[in-house]
């Protein structure tokens, strides 16, 4: 597998522009979940209680359907779920 870095500015041109490093406006019934280190999108679904954590990659457009990479530092939307 080959090794690809790239600099904060080279994601967001990958993304689209729509990588958040800074918290956006409240939405009613969204969370914003800063990413950490060890973070991925299973332990999130885990975590918030969210059935498919794929329901996390629609709720961020951004997030690459193949490589479904996150971003230490990015923002995501999690929608709150009833336990």
């Amino acid at each position: 597998m080959e090794n690809v870095e790239m600099n904060l500015n080279e994601m967001e041109e990958v993304s689209g522009g729509k990588i958040h490093f800074a918290p956006q406006k409240d939405k009613a019934g969204w969370i914003q979940h800063k990413v950490e280190p060890g973070d991925c999108l299973i332990r999130l679904a885990k975590k918030y209680h969210i059935p498919d954590w794929r329901m996390i990659r629609e709720w961020n457009p951004h997030i690459d359907k193949t490589t479904n990479i996150i971003v230490n530092g990015e923002y995501l939307w999690i929608k709150v779920m009833k336990q």
